[in-house]
């Protein structure tokens, strides 16, 4: 007996001892998780249980320079996650919805085989859908064939088709913008994110009704364009005439207030629709040829040896000469005609666009004041090897190039025709206007002003940069003698009764990109001028790629005044510029 009771003691006493340090190990722990772990398993309980969301304002809206056509605007969207976890048949959920989200069936597949309580549906462009997508993926829910799918509402950016797509640019599906007036005024158009922290349950629903902390975002502004869209709507419609009749490789047209450097329209083709980029942007349309593209600008550029010319006095529009060649140095150069028209005044070389007569005036006005003067004008420095962006606010803008060194005396010829130099269309554009309103240069612009949410208050106008580079009295000479190439000239095919059309045409044949000379009947044809030329409204300029013709006399007389005519004219209607009589009759 007494041996049983010690051993029944001593049992007692080793199980005491147990539970005495289990208990001494416990209350350790206990002391060790709140004395010494406290801050850090604290901030990992936060990082568990408190979530934060990004708050994101609505992006601001795009409107035309009479606020009353939108451009780009927010509407209501949906997007769609998984919880595949709930997914019962990834396959069979993945073909339902394949149609309907214009995703492959394979790739949703996929995306719903990952176990996840959150998988996004989205693939390249395909991710913010309108409300009749929504209803459509609600109908299947509701008749039970698929599970664990959601929507969470958001934005998404709409576009008036292809309207001006090279000019807004697009927005992807992560909301980067690309291109244009989207990329370039992101920031105003974007405001400013906030955010809101809460504590959350294992579902992610917030367990308080009031969030911990939070930072509303900040509005977005609205901004007006230059742009008019029924200018522009007109401009799309006959450069896409144009290059479907000529069956032309592309082309691009811009129209510009002469008198303030305004973009009131600008269009490239081929193009694409930002509202779809996914399915329509391509390498091939993705230029803005208006901005980008860099060639030679052919008879177009002969303006600004013209007016150099005038300006140094040195433009004698009575004084003859012999047409037809000219020899410089080792090399001859032709009119465009190749026999020229015989002993003529240099006020009939301008009219008839002899490069004869440029070459001529390119020698006497010397190396150094050509350079000059092409400066000037806002090319750029053509001893250099890159010219010079006008600054316009669109993004990619090309500078065009030139020749790295000085000139040699058949270059210095050449240059005076527009051949051998690189320019793009918006440089021209910039040059012209400032022959048009009197020898001011403007810088051109996009942007007329920026608005709080709703246009209810002017932030910002834009202040263009501006410099005289000729006198008034030059420009005004200058715009007769380009009245005279509408008149009676190259360009007859842009005259418009009633308005008074001044310009010049160019046709410049395409360089070999090996560097070997000219590609054979390769030509970007053109027309720049302006209306009325006593007192312009506007200034169009028109540039086709080439374009084929039944009678192989595409050139830009024939293919690109015709339709820099009807974009004039119907520029000059929707500016309310009434005819005058003085000009009913002008063709002669």
């Amino acid at each position: 007996m007494g041996s049983m009771f010690k051993k029944s003691k001593q049992r007692s006493l080793l199980i005491g001892l147990v539970w005495t340090g289990c208990f001494i190990m416990v209350i350790g722990r206990l002391f060790w998780l709140q004395a010494v772990d406290y801050n850090e398993l604290l901030a990992a309980a936060k990082e568990t249980w408190i979530k934060e969301d990004v708050l994101r304002p609505k992006r601001g809206t795009i409107y035309d320079r009479t606020k009353q056509q939108q451009l780009a605007w927010e509407v209501d969207a949906y997007y769609f996650v998984a919880d595949t976890r709930q997914v019962k048949n990834p396959q069979k959920t993945a073909n339902l919805l394949a149609p309907i989200l214009k995703i492959d069936a394979d790739v949703l597949a996929e995306k719903l085989s990952k176990k996840s309580d959150s998988v996004e549906l989205r693939y390249k462009g395909k991710y913010k859908y309108p409300e009749e997508v929504l209803k459509k993926v609600t109908a299947l829910d509701e008749k039970g064939l698929i599970d664990g799918i959601y929507a969470f509402p958001t934005f998404m950016r709409q576009y008036n088709g292809t309207l001006a797509a090279h000019v807004l640019g697009f927005l992807q599906y992560d909301d980067t913008a690309v291109g244009g007036i989207e990329q370039v005024y992101d920031k105003w158009l974007r405001g400013k994110e906030g955010y809101v922290k809460y504590l959350k349950a294992r579902n992610g629903m917030m367990v308080t009704d009031q969030p911990e902390k939070n930072r509303p975002p900040e509005p977005s502004k609205d901004l007006v364009l230059t742009i008019d869209s029924r200018i522009q709507h007109q401009l799309e419609l006959e450069l896409e005439e144009a290059i479907d009749n000529y069956q032309a490789k592309g082309g691009t047209a811009i129209v510009a207030d002469p008198k303030t450097g305004e973009i009131l329209a600008m269009a490239s083709r081929p193009t694409f629709d930002p509202g779809n980029y996914s399915e329509t942007l391509t390498e091939d349309n993705a230029k803005n040829l208006a901005v980008q593209s860099q060639f030679e600008p052919g008879s177009t550029f002969k303006i600004v040896t013209l007016a150099a010319a005038i300006e140094e006095g040195i433009f004698h529009p009575d004084a003859t000469f012999q047409s037809g060649s000219v020899k410089v140095g080792d090399r001859v150069i032709h009119d465009w005609n190749g026999s020229g028209w015989g002993q003529i005044t240099f006020r009939d070389g301008i009219k008839l666009s002899s490069n004869v007569a440029f070459v001529l005036l390119g020698q006497k006005l010397g190396e150094q004041k050509l350079v000059d003067y092409i400066n000037r004008f806002g090319f750029g420095d053509i001893t250099e090897q890159l010219g010079k962006k006008t600054g316009i606010d669109l993004p990619a803008e090309g500078r065009g190039y030139f020749f790295g060194r000085n000139l040699y005396s058949s270059e210095l010829a050449t240059v005076s025709f527009g051949q051998g130099i690189s320019v793009t269309p918006i440089q021209q554009v910039a040059s012209l206007c400032a022959i048009a309103n009197g020898g001011t240069w403007h810088k051109p612009h996009i942007l007329d002003s920026v608005w709080e949410t709703g246009l209810e208050k002017k932030v910002q106008s834009f202040k263009p940069e501006s410099r005289r580079i000729i006198k008034e009295s030059t420009a005004m000479q200058v715009r007769e003698l380009l009245r005279e190439v509408v008149r009676n000239g190259t360009g007859v095919e842009a005259e418009l009764p009633g308005y008074g059309v001044a310009g010049k045409t160019g046709t410049a044949q395409k360089p070999d990109p090996d560097g070997s000379g000219y590609l054979e009947n390769k030509y970007i044809v053109s027309f720049i001028g302006f209306a009325p030329y006593n007192n312009p409204e506007v200034v169009v300029y028109v540039a086709i790629d080439e374009p084929s013709s039944a009678s192989g006399n595409a050139t830009g007389g024939t293919v690109a005044a015709p339709v820099a005519r009807e974009i004039m004219k119907k520029s000059l209607q929707i500016r309310q510029i009434e005819p005058n009589d003085e000009f009913a009759q002008s063709i002669k």
